[in-house]
């Protein structure tokens, strides 16, 4: 009996230092726990809000140009030359404005018959044109397209809403809006209430050019080409993050 008694005290002993060196391991993560030193971006709740508006665009953007096909370079380049120089300066009579025209593309190129042999240039030259009377913009462009003759072509048109600034504050206070209330329904789901704001980051999304097909050179003699500006819509993405009391 009293050697059964002797052996257990070393097994004893054994046990409480085992367990005084499993505690020792994991002490850091208790002691950091117990005194809150946590990521404060771990923290909190993170919403997403979405503001959308519309409104009237007051500006037309279009590519417009002329593309001429010649036996050599130097007449592609001279006769596309001459036909830009009408278009733009058709533009200009119709009231637009210098400062909103921008040459965006002069390409000179090799052209092949259905054979795959050279048979000439092509030379394409474009302008990128800023239109702000919508009222007239169809004739503007009906009468651009005439001045180029056949060779003249529009390749996109879209709209676009360039004083936005008080769009853009609706948009910002919708936004703001639509994450506070997501917040304050999560924080309502845990049981917690909303603290302060910590962050908020702001995107704006781009809007894609709308593509616009028209004719071009002497059908757009007849009549103006039809313009429906319709309505533009302004958004903003904001992340928002609150802490929770």
């Amino acid at each position: 009996m009293r050697r059964t008694a002797l052996l257990a005290v070393p097994l004893l002993a054994l046990a409480v230092t085992g367990a005084y060196l499993v505690g020792s391991v994991h002490s850091p993560a208790v002691a950091a726990a117990a005194s809150g030193d946590v990521d404060p971006a771990t923290q909190g709740i993170v919403v997403a809000g979405l503001g959308k508006v519309s409104g009237t665009p007051d500006v037309l953007r279009m590519q417009i140009g002329v593309e001429v096909r010649r036996i050599d370079v130097s007449t592609a380049l001279r006769d596309a030359n001459a036909l830009q120089t009408r278009v733009r300066d058709t533009l200009r009579r119709d009231g637009v404005d210098p400062k909103d025209m921008q040459t965006s593309d002069v390409s000179i190129y090799p052209s092949f018959d259905t054979k795959g042999k050279p048979d000439g240039y092509v030379v394409s030259e474009r302008l990128t044109v800023k239109l702000r009377d919508l009222a007239r913009a169809g004739s503007i462009i009906g009468e651009a397209l005439a001045a180029g003759g056949s060779p003249a072509r529009l390749q996109a048109v879209s709209f676009d809403l360039e004083d936005d600034a008080a769009l853009l504050q609706k948009a910002r206070d919708a936004a703001y809006a639509d994450a506070k209330q997501k917040a304050q329904r999560y924080a309502d789901l845990s049981g917690r209430a909303l603290g302060q704001v910590e962050l908020v980051s702001e995107e704006l999304p781009g809007e894609l050019p709308v593509p616009y097909a028209t004719p071009s050179g002497d059908a757009a003699k007849s009549s103006a080409v039809p313009i429906e500006p319709g309505r533009s819509q302004v958004s903003v993405a904001v992340t928002v993050r609150w802490s929770l009391r």
